[in-house]
């Protein structure tokens, strides 16, 4: 066996660095991703293109209506209200699901407020309609903030009705958070 490793280690040699490298950038990923503590299933394109910006990063006290206990950046915000619009909106994919409440609303137009964002704008806009009851336009508020973070899958085709909203809050085989 160890004539084996000796005649091969130049064949062996790439695999294990390969390896090693693959493992080192993986860690690396799970311990400064930014959707760590919210999960990072729904994220769709690549919030590190540039689109957004994870700069401007504000406290988070511990009693947020999100449990987030991170740092929160522009891709938390724009993820935030992409996946609490999920609950008025009709898509094909939807794959994280925030319960949308007037506490959460609240306090991330307060926190929005608080930073400065490239798209701080649009944010406040989403939120302030939200905030006053109007969701007529849910669907092109997803769409917005959707493309802010690259999204390839799931775009938004429409407001859900009351009735397919609540149908939609009562599926057990949605994970809400």
């Amino acid at each position: 066996m160890k004539s084996w490793f000796k005649s091969n280690k130049h064949k062996l040699l790439p695999f294990v660095a390969v390896f090693l490298l693959a493992s080192a950038l993986i860690t690396y990923y799970l311990y400064t991703s930014p959707f760590q503590e919210t999960g990072s299933a729904g994220v769709q394109g690549n919030p590190s293109s540039g689109t957004l910006s994870t700069s401007n990063n504000i406290s988070v006290e511990q009693e947020n209506p999100f449990n987030h206990k991170r740092k929160l950046n522009e891709v938390h915000v724009a993820n935030y209200i992409h996946w609490m619009s999920h609950q008025k909106v009709k898509a094909e994919s939807k794959w994280t699901h925030y319960k949308m409440t007037p506490e959460r609303i609240d306090w991330l137009l307060e926190k929005v407020q608080e930073a400065e964002y490239k798209h701080e704008e649009v944010y406040v806009e989403i939120l302030t309609k939200w905030q006053n009851g109007d969701f007529s336009h849910a669907d092109l508020d997803h769409n917005r903030v959707w493309s802010l973070l690259n999204g390839t899958i799931g775009k938004a085709t429409g407001v859900m009705t009351e009735e397919e909203e609540k149908e939609y809050l009562k599926n057990p085989t949605i994970n809400f958070k």
